[in-house]
């Protein structure tokens, strides 16, 4: 308690009008703690959901459905390795971890609100840490849904994001501009939070200054930007893990395995889980076994084992690369930064006021035989199948300044970052580059949007992160006209059927608008014929080579949403729309009510193209009730910010699904979503001197 009322004296939270937290403290360590303490304000209900998910107890509070992830927990062995590795953190990094802990616990003195968790220790912080990145490793990378398979596998495949930067030749201002619009759920681990940070870095440390967006639970925030640079992050297909095949055949002892034309031993343990039931809990006990390779994810019979490793999930440490990014001052000190190998995956995307550009595909991808597919289970017992180191970050594909003045990545090939130079996947391992061949639409949409930038001012900036231009439609649509043509010609009476509502989408913008009934038709008729499950970016089968059963698809749309809603013309906001659901864990179990309150959402599908992107129930497998015809957002652009790297300053907007407080009751739980409905940002306040005057209140944790 005393180090907390000492901490809790040396930083102030000052709140704004939308609740953002800014957390202005006099050292490294009370700034952050004063980061604890605010997260645990806005939504500790999530701060520890996700900690009893990192620290394998997720069925104690959920039940069984979060018993795949406690497994994957124990089976990394995330706890105890944690509990010892933080002992070997550099002294400083167990100072930071212990103060964000601190101010959470601070947070619990006076408010004792958690279910399972009555003290949070600092070691759970890199717990956290590991934890998230192998949950997302099994998204992001070759571990499939076939070893210890996540629940809603659709969910994962669905989050993706956008990141655009241009240089100053490309504004009005003549300073670049950068966008970060990570698409992740709305609800659970992935929910992203605002925060703004300053320390004045006392007694003898560095001040620095930076803001954006990280997780509930993180002491570091994952993108943004400080006085002098700003990055985000892509998710990308980088092959930081592999599966090796291990086979127990022993006539004796069933824990030795092949290796080396000899054998190698296992470990075994036994653990037990608690799993909640409807009044009480009960105890089941598991079975798990490791190997030099990694823990043993997958049994397929009785003498063969699948061992998988994720590259630098025990090696890296929460803040070891964000305290130096957050203080670099050019370039060479964010490169220095990051070359440290400590991020396991996401593309990079980079500017600052000296005008540099910069895309890292980042990944700590070890080095491997180029001969083997290492997409697939591997031969555990040759030698020559070990990893041999890393690569490092000269190796990367990447792309500094380019001529064309410009970047993106939006969750497709390196190939397409730019106009011009682009990396070649061809000149990489074949390892590398796991979405080497990914062309997304909302990738080819943002190049013709970025392409078009010429003077662009703040705003204009701002505006094209919203666009909703349905790129599928532009491409598709023309080539229909003719094939409408010719069949009304051979059977005018089958055609008949569909001519209406191909008139309707042909006179259309090709927009998604709250009043437009054509972009809900055409999402009606992508999802016929492409199905409802992320990525659908190919036509289902039965759709393909055949234009007029294709265009037979599209009455069968309309007719559907006739049955449905009494008219085929549905406005868009009408039909999909946007509703906060207080403590939702898993989105599985999001349950929304056409009669509780909710907004027009107007992001669109992203395989269509949209770069203001949304995906809405039920396409990922999250249940509707059979009374309920509406559709609700629940994936997509989690955090949205727009920086200017001015030559005086930067200046900043930005925008959350819903809004900073997880509370019902409070004026920021929902406020930010008339924002994102009516596509637009908020000024982000920036300098001190912005914080204080725009403060609504201000306050010392625990006041």
């Amino acid at each position: 308690m005393g180090d907390h009322a000492a901490l809790a004296a040396q930083v102030t939270i000052h709140r704004d009008a939308y609740g953002v937290p800014h957390v202005i403290g006099e050292t490294d360590e009370a700034t952050l703690f004063g980061f604890g303490y605010a997260q645990a304000e806005d939504y500790f209900w999530q701060v520890e959901d996700s900690y009893l998910l990192a620290l394998g107890r997720y069925a104690e509070a959920h039940g069984p459905r979060g018993l795949n992830s406690d497994l994957l927990n124990r089976a990394f062995e995330i706890v105890p390795r944690s509990e010892r590795d933080f002992a070997g953190l550099d002294s400083r990094l167990q100072a930071l971890a212990t103060a964000f802990v601190g101010g959470i616990n601070h947070y619990l003195d006076s408010h004792p609100r958690a279910r399972l968790l009555k003290r949070f220790e600092p070691w759970h912080v890199l717990a956290h840490h590991r934890h998230t990145a192998l949950e997302l490793t099994y998204r992001f990378t070759g571990l499939s849904s076939t070893y210890l398979p996540r629940r809603n596998p659709r969910v994962w495949a669905a989050t993706g994001s956008n990141g655009w930067a241009i240089t100053g030749k490309r504004t009005a201002s003549g300073a670049p501009m950068l966008l970060a619009s990570p698409h992740l759920p709305w609800f659970g681990f992935t929910q992203l939070a605002e925060g703004h940070l300053i320390s004045k870095g006392l007694p003898n440390g560095k001040a620095w200054n930076f803001t954006g967006a990280g997780v509930y639970g993180s002491p570091s925030l994952a993108v943004g930007h400080n006085e002098h640079l700003g990055w985000t992050l892509v998710s990308n297909e980088p092959d930081i893990a592999d599966v090796w095949r291990v086979r127990f055949t022993h006539p004796d002892d069933p824990l030795l395995y092949e290796y080396d034309d000899g054998w190698r031993r296992a470990e075994r343990w036994t653990e037990t889980v608690r799993v909640k039931k409807s009044n009480n809990w009960e105890e089941r006990e598991f079975t798990f076994w490791k190997t030099h390779h990694g823990p043993v994810v997958a049994r397929p019979d009785e003498q063969t084992g699948l061992a998988a490793r994720v590259s630098g999930l025990f090696e890296s440490a929460p803040m070891g690369i964000a305290m130096r990014a957050v203080r670099a001052e050019n370039l060479a000190e964010f490169q220095q930064a990051l070359d440290t190998m400590q991020g396991l995956y996401m593309n990079v995307v980079y500017a600052d006021r000296a005008g540099n550009l910069w895309y890292l595909y980042n990944g700590r991808v070890p080095r491997r035989d180029g001969s083997v597919d290492w997409s697939q289970p591997v031969d555990g017992s040759d030698p020559a199948l070990e990893w041999g180191g890393i690569h490092g970050q000269d190796d990367l594909p990447q792309v500094l300044n380019p001529p064309s003045q410009f970047l993106q990545s939006c969750n497709s090939t390196p190939a397409i970052t730019t106009d011009g130079e682009n990396p070649d996947p061809g000149n990489f391992p074949r390892y590398m580059i796991g979405d080497a061949d990914q062309r997304k639409r909302r990738a080819l949409r943002s190049l013709e949007i970025l392409r078009g930038m010429q003077g662009v001012s703040f705003r204009e900036f701002q505006d094209a992160a919203f666009d909703t231009r349905v790129y599928w439609a532009d491409e598709a649509l023309p080539g229909y006209v003719a094939e409408m043509e010719q069949w009304m010609a051979a059977e005018p009476e089958e055609a008949q059927r569909v001519a209406p509502y191909l008139d309707h989408l042909l006179a259309w913008d090709r927009t998604i608008a709250a009043d437009s009934t054509a972009a809900t038709l055409c999402q009606a008729w992508y999802e016929k014929l492409y199905g409802t499950a992320y990525p659908g970016e190919e036509l289902l089968a039965e759709y393909q080579g055949q234009p007029r059963k294709q265009l037979a698809a599209l009455a069968a749309a309309a007719e559907g949403l006739q049955a449905l809603h009494e008219d085929w013309r549905v406005p868009y906001g009408q039909l999909f729309r946007v509703q906060r659901r207080p403590r939702v864990g898993d989105l599985h179990t999001a349950r929304f009510r056409d009669a509780g309150p909710s907004l027009a959402s107007v992001g669109g599908h992203g395989p269509m193209g949209t770069v203001f992107t949304t995906y809405h129930t039920p396409s990922i497998d999250i249940p509707l009730v059979i009374s309920q015809k509406r559709r609700y957002g629940v994936i997509g652009t989690a955090y949205m910010a727009a920086w200017e790297f001015g030559k005086d300053g930067v200046r900043g907007a930005s925008v959350v699904p819903f809004g900073s407080s997880g509370d019902p009751k409070s004026p920021h739980y929902f406020d930010q979503a008339e924002l994102m409905a009516q596509r637009r940002m908020k000024p982000e306040l920036f300098t001190e001197a912005e914080v204080l005057a725009g403060a609504v209140r201000s306050y010392h944790p625990g006041e």
